[in-house]
């Protein structure tokens, strides 16, 4: 992928966040709730669970509640390409959710993803490329080879952090991919939300199901 270097603007000033998220026709709230499913869904794992159950339930339930608020207002859902995203009623503004490291909701470092993604998450990002580019004024940037070369992604991402007993989140657009999501042209930093570390299974890494091409293949 061709590197495109911008500076990163972080939101984290209670005014600054709510502002840019109506700017996108967001509410925190929906947001701070669909966080909380998850953590709900992976709350209800035991130990007898397979091990990356917390993480997948967690990553589902958190897709599943931020449909569920965004599609009353006239989102929209799309699992293109197995790429579970839910747009905008314009069709230029897409979020998916992400499990990110320890940095996550930081506003003072960069996070990563926890785990590597995959081809559908790297055409995301050349296409949030380009569309900075021509706001940075770069009209020379190549135009990325995808029917949704006008739609810019979001990640809502998330971080269990078992020492500080709470899940952090910020919603933020990539910009850089180096097999994980590692570079962010905006971020906008939200509250964390305290949970109960015994109730919270810790898991290694999260699954890479969301972001795999799976082949059909017809049985002869």
């Amino acid at each position: 992928m061709e590197v495109f270097h911008m500076r990163q603007v972080v939101h984290h000033e209670v005014v600054s966040v709510q502002s840019r998220l109506a700017e996108l026709g967001l509410d925190e709230a929906d947001l701070r709730d669909a966080v909380m499913q998850g953590m709900l869904a992976r709350s209800e794992c035991t130990p007898n669970d397979p091990p990356l159950t917390p993480g997948f339930n967690s990553w589902s339930r958190t897709v599943r509640a931020l449909r569920e608020k965004l599609i009353p207002k006239h989102w929209t859902r799309s699992d293109e390409g197995n790429y579970p995203l839910v747009v905008n009623p314009a069709g230029n503004l897409a979020i998916a959710v992400a499990t990110g490291d320890d940095c996550t909701a930081i506003a003072t470092s960069n996070p990563m993803t926890k785990s590597p993604k995959g081809p559908r998450t790297q055409s995301a990002i050349e296409v949030n490329q380009y569309q900075s580019s021509l706001f940075e004024g770069f009209p020379d940037f190549d135009v990325p080879a995808t029917p949704h070369n006008d739609r810019v992604t979001w990640i809502l991402l998330q971080h269990y952090d078992q020492r500080k007993k709470e899940v952090r989140f910020e919603l933020s657009r990539p910009s850089s991919y180096a097999g994980k999501i590692d570079g962010w042209s905006e971020r906008i930093i939200l509250n964390g939300l305290p949970f109960d570390p015994a109730l919270v299974i810790p898991v290694p890494m999260v699954p890479n199901l969301p972001d795999i091409d799976i082949p059909l293949i017809r049985r002869a």
